[in-house]
């Protein structure tokens, strides 16, 4: 007996038909999206000018690092900064970040040896005792 009511959802075609078996959607979604699902629940990938951008960030960070541990250890605070900068923008600047940190530290211990030298020097020419 033929089941044409208008009320009545539509019944599933168990020969396959163009869904499968059972009339179920084939893997990844229905029919409707062209048998894909919905996106990824992760965003798009980052913009190349982004990238770029974080990369250069990095480099710099690193370039900058590697002088202030080895030349001049003034530059260390900026490579802390061009690794933060890379770092905002998405790309790991760790290298940059550490040598940096060692310069500044360099940067800081030749400070205090500075005064010190500063403060000796002063207390022989306030002593007399140059001889």
């Amino acid at each position: 007996m033929d089941d044409d009511r208008s009320d009545s959802p539509p019944r599933p075609d168990r020969s396959g038909g163009p869904h499968g078996p059972g009339g179920a959607p084939g893997p990844g979604g229905s029919a409707a999206t062209g048998g894909y699902g919905p996106p990824p629940p992760w965003g798009p990938p980052p913009s190349w000018e982004r990238f770029a951008a974080g990369r250069s960030h990095a480099d710099t960070a690193l370039i900058l690092g590697i002088l202030s541990v080895v030349v001049l250890p003034l530059l260390g605070p900026f490579a802390i900064w061009q690794a933060r900068e890379a770092e905002k923008l998405g790309t790991p600047a760790t290298p940059g970040r550490v040598l940096g940190w060692v310069g500044t530290v360099l940067l800081a211990v030749i400070g205090i040896f500075l005064v010190l030298w500063l403060i000796a020097v002063v207390f022989l020419i306030s002593s007399g005792g140059g001889g």
